[in-house]
């Protein structure tokens, strides 16, 4: 059975379309796919807070 983080990362991968990290890289790439979602659910925080605000 496969681990958690290997299949948000494969799910990743697929829904995006990258290329699989090559060989020492699945480090940079992790750091890059964690950085993404951050900054993605925190624009939809912030897009929520600032229509509560203006209603």
């Amino acid at each position: 059975m496969r681990s958690l983080t290997d299949m948000i990362s494969e799910s990743f991968i697929w829904s995006v379309g990258i290329t699989r990290p090559g060989k020492g890289q699945e480090r940079r790439a992790a750091w890059y796919i964690s950085a993404t979602l951050a900054i993605i659910l925190l624009s939809i925080v912030a897009i929520f807070l600032f229509v509560l605000s203006r209603f």
